[in-house]
């Protein structure tokens, strides 16, 4: 586990407050990778991380929810900017490439960046906090994927969207877990897993 002991850290001048802010939510988004759950985490050990005193997390953040809602918040946006920077080059009449890009953008994302993927999917909406898409721009991801499986022709674009989101995100935490197994190529995985849902809509 990496070593989260704070540094000495100096006090930010005058007008850098949003600087301190960032780092609280990296602090916080840092810690979400290793702990279990956001019940874990406490505002006092996010401002350990960041090196400064536990009072200066409220000047910017009411209480743990509102810090929590600033990191989903980045990492949400995060996500759907690499989805949609695959999505741009694809014409918009191309529904299979652009269901493809799509989700081969996604296991790419949680793969480069498994303690991100794991604060998205392993703590964002755990019982008792549920963001909404109003509070957290990106959240809307599995909505971008059913608008996508309905222009490649999915007879049916929600349960479609959901099979090929629980695939993906199987193959992410799988890979994970279990890495002494001999996997394909994720890009092989990848795109026998759209296949066979396009293949099952015509």
């Amino acid at each position: 586990m990496p070593d989260r002991s704070a540094t000495a850290r100096h006090r930010n001048r005058r007008g850098e407050g949003a600087r301190l802010r960032d780092e609280l939510v990296d602090a916080a988004s840092r810690l979400l990778e290793d702990l279990d759950g956001q019940e874990a985490l406490s505002l006092r050990a996010v401002a350990r991380v960041a090196g400064v005193a536990p009072q200066s997390v409220y000047l910017h953040f009411a209480d743990k929810r509102e810090l929590l809602t600033a990191v989903y918040t980045v990492r949400f946006a995060e996500l759907r900017d690499a989805l949609l920077t695959a999505l741009a080059p694809i014409p918009e009449t191309d529904g299979a490439g652009r269901l493809s890009a799509l989700c081969h953008a996604f296991v790419d994302y949680g793969v480069a960046n498994p303690g991100h993927y794991r604060v998205l999917f392993g703590t964002a909406g755990t019982p008792g906090w549920e963001p909404t898409a109003g509070q957290l721009p990106g959240l809307p991801t599995i909505h971008l994927l059913i608008q996508t499986a309905a222009t490649a022709g999915a007879p049916d674009p929600e349960a479609t969207a959901q099979c090929l989101w629980a695939g993906m995100h199987g193959l992410i935490t799988l890979r994970q877990d279990r890495p002494s197994f001999p996997w394909l190529p994720l890009e092989r995985l990848v795109g026998t897993l759209v296949d066979a849902h396009l293949a099952a809509g015509r």
